[in-house]
């Protein structure tokens, strides 16, 4: 990186927003090539926003789908994706599960089929 003393330099990729500060050595500042939202976008990397669950407005519910697990608090129950996929946000792919068959379902590769639920009467 060369140094650049005086104002900030652009973005070499979007040339609109001021790059970012890579290090300081003594009095001179070496900048980054691009600026914070293009290194983001080339890491791949999600800039703000709601996920799609939350976009979904699925609800937790309050008793574990697997164990019949009630918790005290809804903090304890974490949302399922059958098929693994966080993007699909299908309702007959989100389950609400307890943290402890989570865990369960990560080392067994649980597997739902149609029908292995019963509804709540």
């Amino acid at each position: 990186m060369k140094p650049f003393i005086g104002t900030r330099p652009l973005c070499k990729q979007c040339k609109i927003k001021v790059r970012a500060m890579g290090y300081r050595r003594g009095k001179k500042i070496y900048w980054r090539s691009l600026c914070d939202t293009c290194i983001r976008k080339k890491k791949k990397l999600r800039i703000g926003g709601i996920t799609p669950l939350q976009r979904s407005g699925y609800k937790k519910k309050n008793k574990c789908e697997l164990c019949a697990f009630k918790p005290q608090e809804l903090m304890q129950m974490d949302v399922y994706f059958v098929d693994g996929n966080k993007n699909n946000v299908a309702t007959h792919n989100l389950k609400t599960i307890c943290a402890n068959c989570q865990r369960l379902a990560s080392v067994k590769k649980l597997r739902w089929k149609m029908g292995d639920l019963e509804a709540d009467g």
